[in-house]
């Protein structure tokens, strides 16, 4: 077995501490999307036309929002995110 190999373990602590920090930093710039509003924003859209997504089933309740007290939409960023992959992919409309 090579010996160097058990040398770079040494280097994980400090990898871990760089991906954290650059986590950390990654969170502070991106932009919050759990209202309407930031979702139409982040999407470059209206949110009338977030309104229609969400009529037309292209962003779903349970998926990609949810709705507080029955009637305030909150949405949720990992899949806000897939969903503006998949659209720049042309996956969805």
């Amino acid at each position: 077995m090579n010996i160097q190999a058990f040398n770079n373990l040494e280097l994980i602590p400090e990898l871990l501490k760089q991906v954290k920090l650059m986590t950390e930093r990654m969170t502070k710039l991106a932009p919050p999307l759990t209202t309407k509003k930031e979702v139409a924003k982040f999407l470059n859209k209206s949110e009338r036309t977030i309104n229609n997504y969400i009529e037309q089933g292209l962003i779903k309740e349970g998926y990609h929002f949810y709705r507080k007290n029955g009637k305030i939409l909150v949405f949720i960023e990992d899949a806000i995110l897939e969903f503006r992959d998949e659209r720049d992919k042309g996956i969805v409309g």
